[in-house]
C-alpha cells in the first residue's frame, strides 16, 4: 500500500508540474527485456551440482517523460513477474512498483538545478555511488553551474525505504565540487557520508577526488578515496580505494584497460578493520570488476549476472584488459581478461596464505536485430587460484556462466 501511495503521489506531481502549460511536451519510451542465465560458480570449491545456478526473468518498464520549459517531470514503472507469477526462475523481483520518478527544475536567477525524487544519486566516478540502481534512492539534489570552470553537485537520499525503526535513520549525504583546471582536465574534490543513526548502526565518512582528463588518444578517469568510520560491529573502519579507468578508440576497435584497489584487513589490529566499505553497510554489493562472473553495469557486453563479487574478497586489486570490435553497423564482438587478487589473504580459519582469487575470460557480442530490438550473449569462465582454499583441501575447481538479454525498446 505504501509503495502504491508514493507511486499515485509521484504521478500527482507529475501532473501538477505539467497541466498549467497545454504546450508541454509528453513522450512515452520504455523498454521490455527477458533474460536468462546458467552459471557455476564453485563457491565451495567443489564441482558439484550445489553450485550451479539457472535464471529466467522478464521486466517491462514504461517511463512517462513531460517538458514545460524548464521543467522535466519523469515516470518510470517497473514490472517484473515474480517466481510466484510462474515466470521467473531463480530469484525473484518484484511484481510492480515505481522505478523512478524525478521532478527537475531550475533555481530562478542561476544555472543550478534541483533534482528529487526515487532516481540515481552518483558520484563522478559513477561507481562509489553508481547509476545501476543501487542508489538509486528517494533523495534531493542540487547540481550546475557555479560559475565557467566550477560545478557544484550536491544530494542527500534516504538508503532505505523500509520504514520500520531499524531502517528509518539511514542516509546518504554527498557534495563535490568540479574544477576544469583547462579544456582537458577536470578534478573534482568531495566528501561524503553514509549513516544509519538507529542503535547499532554504521557511520562511514569518505573523502575522495576524482580527475577526468586526456592523454594523447587515450581518455583517463581516476578516483583516489580515503575512508574511516564506525561499522556495525563496533570495529572502526579504516580504508582506501584507487580506480582507474582508460579506454581509447581506433576505428571501429575500443581498447580499455582498468585498475581497482581496494585495502583489505590484515587482522593486526583488534578493534580495527581495514577493508573499503562502499556506501551502505556491508559493501558486499559492490560488482566491480569483470563482465560475468562479477558484472559491471557500464560493460558494453555485460549481462548483470552477479556471482562473485569483490565485496566478498578481503580487499582487491584487479587489472583488466578489454576490446569491443564493431564488425558492422548491427554486430560488436567483445571480450577480455580479467586478474583478481584479494589485498590480504582470508581471515578464516585454516585456509591457505594466498592472495590470488582468479583469472577471468569472457567473451560475448551485441546485435542489434531491429532499430528497437537488441540482442546480448556473453559467457566466461574463471580460473580460480587459492584465495580461499582450506591448508587440508585440494585445487579449487574452476566456475563458468554463460548469460543472454534480449531488450525491445519502444
Amino acid at each position: 500500500m505504501r509503495k502504491l501511495l508514493l507511486a499515485l503521489f509521484a504521478l500527482a506531481l507529475v501532473v501538477t508540474f505539467v497541466a498549467p502549460s497545454y504546450a508541454a511536451d509528453f513522450k512515452y519510451s520504455g523498454f521490455y527485456r527477458v533474460r536468462g542465465s546458467s552459471e557455476n560458480v564453485n563457491a565451495d570449491g567443489d564441482d558439484d551440482a550445489d553450485d550451479k545456478r539457472n535464471y529466467l526473468d522478464a521486466l517491462i518498464r514504461p517511463r512517462f517523460t513531460a517538458k514545460s520549459g524548464a521543467v522535466t517531470a519523469v515516470y518510470e514503472l517497473d514490472f517484473a513477474p515474480g517466481a510466484n507469477d510462474g515466470f521467473a526462475v531463480g530469484a525473484g523481483r518484484q511484481t510492480v512498483g515505481t522505478n523512478r520518478w524525478v521532478l527537475d527544475f531550475a533555481v530562478p536567477g542561476s544555472a543550478l538545478r534541483i533534482r528529487m525524487g526515487r532516481t540515481d544519486y552518483v558520484s563522478p566516478d559513477k561507481e562509489i555511488y553508481d547509476s545501476g540502481g543501487r542508489h538509486r534512492e528517494p533523495g534531493i539534489a542540487i547540481y550546475g553551474k557555479l560559475s565557467k570552470n566550477l560545478s557544484l553537485s550536491a544530494f542527500m537520499t534516504s538508503t532505505n525505504e523500509d520504514p520500520s525503526p531499524a531502517n528509518d535513520d539511514r542516509k546518504d549525504y554527498y557534495v563535490g565540487v568540479g574544477i576544469k583546471v583547462n579544456p582537458t582536465l577536470t578534478v573534482t574534490p568531495w566528501v561524503a557520508n553514509s549513516r544509519n543513526a538507529a542503535e547499532g548502526g554504521y557511520d562511514y565518512s569518505f573523502l575522495g577526488l576524482h580527475a577526468k582528463t586526456k592523454v594523447g588518444i587515450l581518455n583517463v578517469n581516476g578516483s583516489i578515496v580515503i575512508q574511516e568510520g564506525d561499522l556495525s560491529s563496533g570495529d572502526e573502519l579504516s580504508g582506501w580505494a584507487v580506480l582507474v579507468r582508460t579506454s581509447t578508440s581506433l576505428g571501429k576497435l575500443k581498447l580499455s584497460g582498468n585498475l581497482t584497489m581496494l585495502s583489505g584487513n590484515d587482522g593486526t589490529k583488534a578493534g580495527e578493520d581495514g577493508r573499503f566499505r562502499t556506501p551502505q553497510e556491508g559493501g558486499s554489493g559492490w560488482f566491480f570488476g569483470g563482465h560475468i562472473m562479477t558484472s559491471r553495469r557500464w560493460t558494453t557486453l555485460g549481462n548483470g549476472i552477479r556471482s562473485v563479487h569483490l565485496g566478498a574478497l578481503n580487499g582487491a586489486t584487479v587489472i583488466e584488459g578489454l576490446a569491443d570490435f564493431k564488425v558492422s553497423k548491427t554486430l560488436t564482438l567483445g571480450g577480455g581478461v580479467s586478474l583478481y587478487n584479494a589485498a590480504e589473504p582470508s581471515l578464516a580459519a585454516d585456509t591457505m596464505d594466498a592472495k590470488e582469487f582468479g583469472t577471468e575470460l569472457n567473451a560475448g557480442f551485441k546485435w542489434k536485430i531491429h532499430s528497437n530490438l537488441e540482442l546480448r550473449g556473453v559467457g566466461a569462465v574463471m580460473l580460480r587460484g587459492d584465495y580461499g582454499r582450506g591448508v587440508d583441501e585440494g585445487e579449487i575447481d574452476d566456475g563458468w556462466a554463460v548469460g543472454w538479454t534480449l531488450r525491445h525498446i519502444f
